[in-house]
């Protein structure tokens, strides 16, 4: 059997499909048929791994939650005063290192306070997210890019930034968390007690991949011109973010000749769909 990709068309809402419908069926069918030729015990043991990684992002993402909850109140309290802002900010990031920093934003979208000294040229920046829209539910906004001076230069800072109104004495505004996408998945993974011989990959909604355990075998996949008897991770993804939940068998394409044996699930929290995909 011949895989065959679909370029980066296949998932609900694509403006153009670059095979007809047909063809693309074919493609589905044959990732989902291959499943049979693999040892379903192990791909039971893989399961287990995946719901664990599952749970383990959903665990964390309740656990900032939960924080951020505490500090939302303290923040609506009247009589906060300004110096109270910056330690109650820091008491958030102190213990996650998937934390890179916690802001509160001013009604007009400005940072006022920030959790740490690292960040404070920060204060003063604009965040262009569209408040008014806002100001009733948590949100998160995907790949948000800080640059921080140091020495000479400057750090960048890349992940997600989650995203809580609150009514204070200002008006609405809103607490913000900058969360580090490959910290978060290094956190997630060693909660969930995923194994080192467990191929592990955690993706945002559009298959975008925020960590991975071996990025080596990530990137083990063949020219675009080249058809091979199973499908390589590239059309793995491509399945992935078409589906909530499956299946697969996929070949690395590397000189070990590895075909693999691939479960998927995913979690939404806010606006938000986190994917988790593990394979032995």
């Amino acid at each position: 059997m011949r895989s065959i990709r679909t370029g980066n068309n296949f998932y609900p809402g694509a403006e153009t499909i670059s095979m007809n419908y047909p063809v693309l069926l074919f493609f589905m069918t044959a990732l989902m048929v291959q499943v049979a030729v693999a040892d379903m015990s192990d791909s039971e043991h893989y399961v287990t791994h995946c719901l664990s990684f599952r749970q383990a992002i959903l665990g964390s993402l309740i656990d900032i939650d939960e924080q951020a909850a505490t500090i939302l109140l303290k923040l609506a309290n009247p009589g906060i005063r300004s110096d109270d802002i910056t330690p109650l900010l820091s008491s958030i990031t102190s213990d996650n290192p998937a934390i890179m920093f916690a802001a509160l934003i001013s009604p007009d979208g400005i940072i006022s306070h920030i959790s740490d000294d690292s960040y404070t040229s920060l204060i003063g920046t604009h965040i262009p997210y569209d408040f008014s829209h806002d100001q009733r539910r948590p949100f998160i906004f995907n790949q948000s890019v800080y640059e921080i001076p140091f020495g000479t230069g400057h750090i960048t800072s890349s992940g997600r930034d989650v995203v809580w109104p609150v009514r204070t004495g200002q008006g609405i505004e809103h607490l913000m968390i900058h969360l580090n996408d490959e910290n978060f998945g290094e956190v997630a993974a060693k909660r969930a007690g995923l194994n080192l011989d467990v191929f592990a990959v955690l993706m945002d909604s559009d298959g975008n991949v925020l960590w991975c355990s071996d990025y080596d075998e990530l990137n083990s996949v063949p020219p675009d011109n080249v058809l091979t008897e199973f499908p390589t991770f590239r059309d793995v993804k491509d399945l992935v973010r078409y589906a909530w939940a499956g299946r697969t068998v996929y070949d690395v394409w590397n000189s070990k000749g590895i075909v693999r044996t691939g479960v998927w699930s995913a979690v939404q929290v806010y606006d938000q769909v986190y994917r988790v995909f593990v394979a032995g």
